[in-house]
């Protein structure tokens, strides 16, 4: 099986417990750990942004592949196969892209506890994988 795990900095160590003890065969499933970056605009007209742009994306990308080789190699200590993707974009349509191209049988993923008006105004990534992907789509809650 493939087996799509999405993680960011807050949800990647429950959602990663949470598969070896309840999902992941380690002797037949390939995991694909996914996570996607946003890259952040200034907000201020008229700004030339292009060198504070340059920095940010660069500190982002450093910390999504540190999240995603801390994680990896405990799957990799415990001879599970596994690869580490790293994405910038729209969380929600690059999760659900993602899935898709590598014919995942299932995506495990975090939920960030919104309330109901952020919910609204943000909307849920994991609602929208929900009805979007290509296959099963399992929450971990968060202990």
């Amino acid at each position: 099986r493939v087996v799509c795990i999405s993680i960011d900095s807050n949800s990647a160590k429950y959602v990663i417990d949470w598969a070896l003890a309840n999902f992941i065969r380690p002797e037949t499933d390939l995991i694909v750990l996914v996570h996607v970056r946003v890259l952040d605009m200034p907000m201020a007209p008229y700004v030339d942004a292009a060198g504070y742009m340059d920095d940010v994306a660069e500190e982002r990308r450093n910390e999504s592949h540190d999240l995603l080789k801390m994680h990896a190699s405990q799957l990799w200590e415990k001879k599970i196969a596994c690869k580490a993707v790293s994405m910038i974009g729209d969380p929600k349509a690059e999760i659900i892209r993602k899935a898709e191209e590598v014919h995942a049988n299932a995506l495990i993923m975090g939920s960030r506890n919104l309330g109901t008006i952020k919910r609204t105004l943000l909307g849920s990534v994991s609602d929208h994988c929900v009805h979007h992907a290509p296959c099963t789509v399992i929450i971990a809650k968060a202990p």
